[in-house]
C-alpha cells in the first residue's frame, strides 16, 4: 500500500513517537510510506530523508504555534500540494489540526482513504476539561473552529483508530460504526528502551547510588504537584525528571522547600532515555481525573513499562485500566502519592516483581509487531 501519515507535532515531540514507529514498522513490510511531521528548524523549506524505510518530509515551521500548532501556512500549503500530486491508498491523519487533516480530505479526491486517529481529548464539550478548553486564544475563532471540527473530521473520516477506550467509547457515540472504529494503543519502544540495574545506570551517568529516587520523564502530561508535595513527606528521597528543565517545576519544588533533592536533567537524547530512566527505583505519574487525561495514554508510561520500572500512577482513564489488569505498579490518589512511593522503596522484592511484569507487559501487550498486524487488518478493511 502506498500510505501517507500526516503528523502535526514537530519531529520528537507528541504524536510523532506514535506515527513514526507505525511508519517504520509498515515499511518494514514493504508498503510505501511517508510520514509528513513539522521541522523543529526550518521556518522557510521542507526537507526530506529516509528514515529507516519511510520517506520523511519536515515542513516548515513558520507560523505553527499561531493560535495553537498546526496552522503554519507553509506547512498546510506543502502539504496539500504534496497529496494532489501524489497518489495514495491511505491517508492516516494524526488528530485535527489543519495540518493533519486539510491535506488528508484532499487526497481523497484521488480516491485515497482516510484513517483519523485520535490521540487526545481536545474539548469540545464546555467545562469538560479538554486540551483546548480554557485556553486563551489571540483569535477565539480557532478555538471556535476546533470544537467542532475535531468531532467533525472523525465522522468524515472512513475509519476511526482512537489510542484510548474512552476515545473508542467517544467516537462510538459521536455515530461512527463500530467495524470502522480500532483501538490500537501505541507500542512501547522495547529495542530503544532496555531495562538495567540501578546501580549501574547511576555509575554511568556518575550519580550518587545511596539514595531512592522517584523519576518521571518530560514536562507535560503529568501534575506534578501531587509528586513534590508527596516528597515534602519522604525525607531524603530525591526526583529525577528527564526532559527539559522548567523553571515553574523549579519554583514549585522551592516553595514546598524540596528544591535541593530535584535533579533536572535537560535534554536527553532518545538513545539515552533509557539509561536515564534505569537511574530510578519508582516511576510516577501524577494525572488529575479530567477529560484530557482519561482520554490519553501517555507514552511516558509506555516508557516505564520498557525499562522495566513499577510506577506510582493516578487511577484516571486508560492508565487505571493497564495498572489494575497487568499489575505493574500502584493507583494512588491525590492524597496518597506518599504512602504509594514509600510502599515501593520500603519493598525491593515487591520493586522487582512489578518490574518485571512491566517489562513483560512492553514485550507483549504493546508489542509493535502485533499492533500493526491490526492495523493492516484495519486499512485493509475500509476497501
Amino acid at each position: 500500500m502506498r500510505l501517507l501519515f500526516l503528523n502535526h507535532n514537530y519531529r520528537f515531540s507528541g504524536t510523532y513517537y506514535r506515527a513514526m514507529p507505525m511508519a517504520e514498522h509498515l515499511a518494514q513490510r514493504g508498503h510505501l510510506v511517508t510520514l509528513l511531521t513539522v521541522s523543529p528548524q526550518r521556518r522557510w523549506r521542507a526537507s526530506w530523508s529516509m528514515v529507516n524505510g519511510v520517506r520523511l518530509g519536515e515542513m516548515p515551521n513558520w507560523g505553527q504555534d499561531n493560535s495553537g500548532g498546526g496552522y503554519g501556512p507553509l506547512d498546510n500549503a506543502w502539504r496539500c500540494l504534496h497529496s494532489l500530486t501524489h497518489h495514495f491508498d491511505v491517508v492516516h491523519m494524526f488528530d485535527h489540526k489543519p495540518n493533519a487533516t486539510f491535506a488528508g480530505f484532499a487526497a481523497r479526491l484521488w480516491g485515497a482513504r482516510l484513517v483519523a486517529d485520535w490521540a487526545d481529548w481536545w474539548g469540545g464539550e464546555a467545562g469538560e476539561g479538554g486540551l483546548n478548553d480554557g485556553v486563551q486564544r489571540r483569535i477565539p475563532a480557532v478555538g471556535r473552529f476546533e470544537s467542532w471540527w475535531e468531532t467533525r473530521s472523525k465522522r468524515r473520516a472512513d475509519g476511526v483508530i482512537t489510542i484510548s477506550r474512552v476515545l473508542e467509547q467517544r467516537a462510538l457515540a459521536l455515530g461512527c460504526s463500530p467495524g470502522r472504529v480500532l483501538y490500537l494503543p501505541t507500542g512501547a519502544a522495547v529495542d530503544r528502551i532496555q531495562p538495567l540495574p540501578v546501580v549501574e545506570a547511576r555509575r554511568q551517568l556518575g550519580l550518587p547510588i545511596d539514595r531512592h529516587v522517584v523519576g518521571f520523564i518530560g514536562v507535560g502530561q503529568g501534575d506534578m504537584e501531587l509528586v513534590v508535595g508527596a516528597l515534602r513527606q519522604l525525607p531524603g528521597v530525591g526526583l529525577m525528571v528527564i526532559g527539559p528543565r522548567s523553571t515553574r517545576l523549579l519554583e514549585l519544588a522551592r516553595a514546598s522547600g524540596v528544591a535541593d533533592r530535584l535533579r533536572q536533567t535537560g535534554f536527553v537524547p532518545d538513545e539515552q532515555v533509557g539509561l536515564h530512566l534505569a537511574c530510578a527505583d519508582v516511576m510516577v505519574l501524577p494525572l488529575t481525573d479530567r477529560a484530557a487525561n482519561r482520554g490519553r495514554l501517555p507514552n511516558k508510561l509506555l516508557d516505564y513499562l520498557a525499562a522495566g520500572r513499577p510506577t506510582v500512577a493516578s487511577p484516571v482513564g486508560d492508565i487505571k485500566t493497564i495498572m489494575e489488569e497487568h499489575a505493574v505498579g500502584l493507583l494512588a490518589g491525590e492524597n496518597d502519592f506518599a504512602q504509594a512511593i514509600a510502599s515501593l522503596l520500603s519493598s525491593p522484592e515487591t520493586r522487582a516483581e512489578l518490574g518485571h511484569n512491566a517489562r513483560r507487559v512492553a514485550e507483549e501487550v504493546f508489542n509493535w509487531d502485533r499492533l500493526i498486524d491490526r492495523l493492516e487488518s484495519f486499512y485493509r478493511c475500509l476497501y
